[in-house]
């Protein structure tokens, strides 16, 4: 075979490969564990859209603008009702910034209430990372993470925005089970409760940014988080209070602000470990996710520094619901999707069949 048609064969198949992979870890992020088939509907909403892999493609935006000693803002934190944080969300983004760091030595930055600090700085602190208080000691301390609080008051927020936006000057912008504005400016929990009292509009910093062209990613469980915007229309349709909270605002619990990438899965948090295990793929290191004695320790802490599981109410070591065995397991399996497909001489051979097949098929 010349060489020339050899390489496009080894491109083909490498294509099927990141496709496997990619479409692996959407599958195992969107387990159906509610069991109530929204979920699927969303996921299916978005994939038609993005046309691809929806943690694939999260990722490669991930690859293509992480750098060394660069910024990467994460926004998390969805405070349940007397500002205590929800697991979801802190949990997901601190396995996703010690990867980014160990990866390739980026920066995470977080905006979040001041009532969110305490259990995202042990969460990171859990993953490895040192908590710092300011962007510029990130200079000085090794593997350095910054968390900063934002204000509720409007007009506060508004000055708080610009400056924010100009001091953290990141590459990627990225939402995690991060509280999204209806059309009317009001933030709900999934089934219509009005919580805006408590939530903090760090939307704004969010929209600055992407309309500055700083790429987002959006992840989210149900559509009422912040960077589903783009499947705007099929929660209003698919979700009981999508369209109609209830409250009386006017609106729906459908976030309206769009993202590059929107990442729609059945835990806001499996997500975030599906695109830190695609990360790792893409680097060719899956070393760089963290390990379960880690995630362990990272779940343990962020519940003793004063987060709460969301469903259930309980200051437990679980996500959604769901218990720690279980995010373990999954989070392991997704560490196994990235691995094995390398570990067999079978699989390259394999792929290459694909490829020839793929190649007369067009």
């Amino acid at each position: 075979m010349p060489e020339g048609q050899h390489d496009d064969l080894k491109d083909r198949a490498q294509v099927i490969l990141d496709t496997c992979v990619g479409e692996n870890l959407d599958q195992l992020a969107t387990l159906d564990m509610r069991g109530d088939g929204m979920l699927r509907v969303l996921f299916h909403a978005a994939r038609e859209l993005q046309g691809a892999s929806l943690v694939l493609t999260a990722a490669r935006l991930l690859a293509d603008h992480v750098a060394k000693g660069r910024r990467v803002l994460i926004l998390t934190g969805f405070l349940s009702p007397r500002a205590y944080p929800e697991t979801d969300g802190l949990i997901g983004s601190a396995v996703l910034a010690a990867t980014l760091e160990r990866a390739c030595g980026a920066v995470p930055v977080f905006v979040c209430e001041p009532e969110v600090i305490a259990p995202l700085s042990a969460a990171l602190r859990a993953a490895g990372l040192n908590v710092c208080p300011q962007l510029a000691d990130t200079t000085e301390v090794p593997h350095a993470t910054v968390v900063l609080p934002f204000p509720r008051d409007r007009s506060a927020a508004e000055v708080a925005t610009t400056e924010l936006a100009n001091q953290i000057d990141p590459t990627v912008c990225i939402a995690i089970e991060r509280p999204g504005a209806n059309t009317k400016g009001q933030y709900h929990f999934a089934m219509g409760k009005n919580v805006s009292v408590d939530i903090a509009p760090v939307d704004l910093l969010y929209s600055e940014l992407s309309g500055r062209g700083v790429p987002t990613i959006g992840v989210g469980d149900f559509g009422n988080e912040l960077g589903m915007g783009k499947i705007y229309d099929a929660v209003c349709r698919e979700t009981p209070a999508g369209a109609n909270c209830g409250c009386g605002c006017g609106g729906g619990t459908a976030c309206a602000i769009p993202a590059d990438a929107t990442v729609i899965v059945s835990v806001s948090d499996w997500g975030a470990y599906a695109i830190a295990a695609c990360f790792a793929y893409l680097r060719r290191d899956p070393t760089v996710l963290v390990g379960s004695d880690v995630y362990r320790r990272i779940l343990e802490d962020t519940v003793r520094a004063g987060a709460i599981d969301g469903p259930t109410g309980y200051a437990l070591p679980y996500v959604d619901g769901i218990d720690a065995r279980v995010n373990v397991a999954l989070l392991e399996v997704m560490r196994a999707a990235v691995e094995y497909p390398a570990k067999t001489p079978a699989h390259p051979e394999l792929r290459l069949f694909r490829a020839r097949r793929a190649g007369k098929e067009d």
